[in-house]
């Protein structure tokens, strides 16, 4: 039977995770959660997961809605699982999942999370250790797809108040956050911007990119920049930029054609 997994990522941390998991289940699909993401979730699959990054100590509200909006089919007997990548803590990413997936009637059987390079660059200047953070990351991955392969199964912790209000607080006007983004004369109009974007929200007018207030703060446009012509306000203009060593803008764009 063939599997299929459904990942959102803005450097590539999590499609390298996705692809992984996808070579040890070998019949498996990898779907990209975007803006033209279909929303019927197929039958007849033995596996269905999810991989995404940690965004507010809870999931990236695009992967929230399209839980929230998809059409599942009975359970049956597929196996669902969740992965979450992040730089810090998980946080309710998974609980989130979890209690998102009961309301469709769909019992989460396997979860895990999986520390790897911390990127949220509007926040901080970022570590110089990628290639040890890297290597580490990807040493954690095998163990993880295995029990997925095996359909392990453990239980998620239930959803943190606190964290929950500060993820509500924080998320509630993130379709805004590129209203601070600025672009500099270095831009050379290729265009990656706008295709990396997972919610459509750029287009090219004039020669640079424009964007629409459809934001879902994944920072691909600003990561994968080639002359690191867009910025965050006056704060990301000297700080390095990170997609994760073997995902680049050119295989991401493949998943949203």
């Amino acid at each position: 039977m063939k599997n299929r997994i459904y990942f959102f990522t803005g450097t590539g941390n999590s499609l390298k995770v996705a692809e992984e998991i996808a070579k040890t289940l070998k019949e498996c699909e990898l779907v990209a959660i975007n803006k033209d993401v279909g929303m019927e979730i197929p039958e007849e699959y033995e596996r269905i997961g999810f991989v995404f990054p940690v965004y507010f100590w809870g999931l990236p509200r695009m992967v929230a809605e399209f839980i929230k909006n998809a059409s599942f089919p009975k359970q049956g007997s597929t196996y669902y699982f969740a992965v979450a990548t992040f730089g810090g803590i998980p946080g309710n990413s998974i609980s989130m999942t979890s209690s998102l997936l009961k309301e469709k009637r769909v019992q989460l059987n396997y979860n895990a999370g999986i520390k790897m390079y911390k990127n949220a660059l509007t926040f901080y200047s970022m570590s110089k250790n990628v290639d040890k953070i890297t290597r580490e990351s990807n040493e954690k991955i095998p163990l993880i797809a295995k029990n997925i392969e095996n359909k392990v199964t453990n239980k998620s912790r239930s959803i943190n108040k606190l964290i929950k209000s500060i993820y509500n607080k924080s998320t509630s006007r993130i379709h805004s956050t590129d209203s601070n983004f600025n672009v500099n004369d270095k831009c050379i109009s290729c265009g990656i911007c706008q295709k990396v974007c997972p919610a459509k929200n750029i287009t090219i007018e004039n020669k640079k990119p424009v964007f629409h207030n459809q934001c879902e703060s994944c920072l691909a446009c600003i990561q994968h920049c080639p002359k690191q012509a867009i910025n965050y306000k006056d704060k990301t203009q000297s700080r390095g930029r990170y997609t994760h060593p073997e995902i680049g803008a050119k295989k991401l764009m493949e998943y949203y054609k």
